[in-house]
C-alpha cells in the first residue's frame, strides 16, 4: 500500500544520521518470521485472518506491517524534522507494538529475542558465537517443525485434530 513517509534520517546508536530505508524494516520483520516459520504459526482467525486473506504471502505480510510501523512513526511530527529522527530503539519498539498489535505474538517474540541477543553481543555479555538470534538453534527448529509437520501437529488446528481423533496418547507417548 502507498506510505506517505516524510521522514528522512535515522539516528543510530552512535549517534550518527543515516538516511530511513524502509527495506530494512522489511527485511528484519520478514527474517523474524521465517525464523519460526512463517507468520502461519501465529494465524488467529478473528484476530488476524484478514491479513491472511488480503496479503497471502509471508513476503506481502511483511511489507504491509512495513508500511504500518512507517505510517506509526510518522504520527510523531518531530521526526519530520532532519535533527529529530527516529533513533533504531524507537524503530525496533514499533515494530514489536505492529507486531503484536496484529497478533503476531510469536514472531514479535522471536524478533525481540535477536533485538536483545544483539544488545548482549554489543555490551559484551556474550560472543556471536553464543547468540543464536531468536533463542531456537535454526537446525533444531527445522527439526522440530519437520516432525511436527509429519505428525499432522504443527499448527493448532492440526493439534486439536490430533486430540479429536483420539491420537493424543500415541503423540505424547
Amino acid at each position: 500500500m502507498p506510505v506517505q513517509n516524510r521522514i528522512r534520517k535515522v539516528q543510530k546508536r552512535d549517534r550518527s544520521l543515516v538516511p530511513f530505508d524502509q527495506g530494512r524494516i522489511y527485511s528484519a520483520i520478514l527474517r523474524a518470521a521465517r525464523s519460526v516459520g512463517g507468520f502461519s504459526l501465529d494465524y488467529l482467525k478473528g484476530v488476524n485472518d484478514a491479513l491472511f486473506d488480503a496479503y497471502g504471502t509471508d513476503e506481502e505480510i511483511a511489507r504491509f506491517l512495513s508500511d504500518i510501523v512507517v505510517i506509526v512513526l510518522n504520527r510523531d511530527p518531530r521526526h519530520w524534522i532532519a535533527n529529530f529522527p527516529p533513533t533504531i530503539e524507537e524503530i525496533q519498539d514499533t515494530v514489536i507494538h505492529v507486531l503484536r498489535s496484529y497478533g503476531f505474538v510469536t514472531v514479535a517474540d522471536a524478533y525481540e529475542c535477536w533485538r536483545w541477543g544483539k544488545h548482549w553481543v554489543r555490551s559484551g555479555a556474550i560472543t556471536m558465537e553464543q547468540f543464536v538470534g531468536n533463542g531456537y538453534p535454526t537446525p533444531f527448529h527445522e527439526e522440530i517443525l519437520a516432525w511436527n509437520k509429519a505428525h499432522g501437529c504443527d499448527t493448532v488446528e492440526g493439534l486439536n485434530e490430533v486430540i479429536r481423533s483420539g491420537k493424543a496418547k500415541w503423540l505424547i507417548g
